[in-house]
């Protein structure tokens, strides 16, 4: 992730953060990790670049302006959050809400709806609040919530933000819920150790296939070292990763080199057997920060040459007579409430100045080939209608 150190104004509640992560929900024949809805990190990301921070009010007159009508809204338009910006956006649905969380810098957020019209002025709760010191302290990053093994697990990365280069110091953490209530109380599970490996690790995920666990992260190779790569490794349970690191993507073309060598934010996607992992390249700061698609050939995720990238990316700035997008990445994904969408969830931006400012949380539905690999599309540009997930019910009054 990136180092330009800034103040994060965190917005409470009477207790705790917002429930807007996606988890990866383990759902029939669709496995989604990471933001089932969700997003992002990077190389130079030195100081929490996941700052909050307002936008400017609306003050035309048009649809974007409008404040959604939660009984009779069919459409939406990105971004999802409207009062400020949500970088490393998470989004996830179960028994009738939507849970949110983003990067927040000091703490973690969840937000719950029961419409994705509503997050905006949805329940916002911080349910985890960082140390003064330790080695979780500072830069509090891209939380993902999931549902795995019947209970709620927030994953996060920090760093102590002490030392000659705290960079290097990041790692990733994870929370268990005490309740069945994704808002409710969490108990620290600590450190996500790997196996003979003490390395840079940021942008956790785990996900489910086959009855096994694996946990995907973006990582550097060795201390010095500031090109990331993905990582992938097995766990005994949500919380223990009981194997060593296996890297399984570097930055190999120009698009994953602009700025600086970037591969990170993976998020797994299992459909019909077959296992897709998508990843954010370059820097996250730049207009061409993009998604690529590793695609996993053989069924043994655990072994580097089982896993195929795409030439191109599959998701990336657009410019149409719709609008413009800048900058699209840190996914996550989710399902409909009736199940028979899949959603993707994502911060982008409206300009191409380069800084950490401007990323704001977006969604939408995307489809599958003929050849069975996920098919994005193109960024829909913020104001531009879109309809709402299937199944989505009127709130209850």
């Amino acid at each position: 992730m990136h180092h330009r150190k800034t103040t994060v104004p965190v917005r409470q509640t009477s207790k705790v953060s917002v429930l807007f992560v996606a988890t990866g929900l383990l759902l029939p024949g669709f496995l989604i990790s990471g933001s089932l809805c969700r997003a992002g990190s990077d190389a130079t990301r030195q100081t929490p670049p996941h700052a909050t921070r307002p936008l400017p009010k609306v003050d035309t007159v048009s649809f974007a302006g409008i404040k959604p009508d939660k009984k009779t809204m069919t459409t939406f338009t990105n971004p999802l959050v409207r009062s400020q910006d949500a970088a490393d956006p998470w989004l996830v649905y179960r028994k009738g809400f939507y849970y949110f969380t983003f990067t927040a810098g000091k703490s973690i957020e969840v937000w719950k709806s029961e419409t994705i019209t509503g997050l905006n002025d949805s329940k916002k709760v911080t349910v985890w609040k960082a140390p003064d010191v330790g080695i979780n302290s500072d830069d509090v990053w891209a939380p993902e919530i999931h549902f795995v093994g019947g209970k709620w697990y927030i994953y996060f990365t920090a760093t102590d933000g002490r030392g000659p280069d705290p960079d290097n110091l990041r790692r990733q953490f994870v929370l268990e819920a005490v309740t069945d209530d994704p808002q409710g109380e969490y108990v620290e599970k600590g450190r996500l150790v790997v196996p003979g490996s003490d390395e840079y690790a940021i942008d956790g995920s785990v996900f489910e296939t086959a009855g096994k666990f694996y946990f995907l992260w973006s990582g550097r190779e060795s201390r010095g070292k500031r090109e990331q790569r993905i990582y992938i490794a097995p766990m005994k349970n949500p919380y223990t990763i009981s194997g060593p690191r296996v890297e399984i993507s570097t930055p190999t073309y120009d698009w994953e080199k602009v700025g600086w060598w970037v591969n990170e934010g993976p998020e797994a996607l299992t459909r019909n057997g077959k296992t897709f992992i998508t990843f954010s390249a370059s820097g996250g700061t730049k207009p061409e920060y993009c998604l690529g698609l590793l695609t996993n050939t053989t069924g043994d995720l655990l072994d580097p040459k089982a896993w195929q990238k795409s030439p191109e990316p599959v998701f990336r700035q657009y410019s149409g007579p719709d609008g413009t997008v800048f900058g699209p990445g840190h996914n996550g994904f989710c399902k409909s409430p009736d199940g028979k969408e899949d959603w993707i969830i994502y911060h982008a931006k409206d300009t191409a100045a380069d800084g950490w400012g401007g990323r704001t949380a977006r969604a939408q539905r995307f489809t599958w080939g003929a050849d069975g690999s996920p098919d994005f599309g193109h960024p829909i540009p913020a104001n531009v209608p879109i309809a709402v997930p299937s199944g989505e019910q009127s709130p209850a009054h």
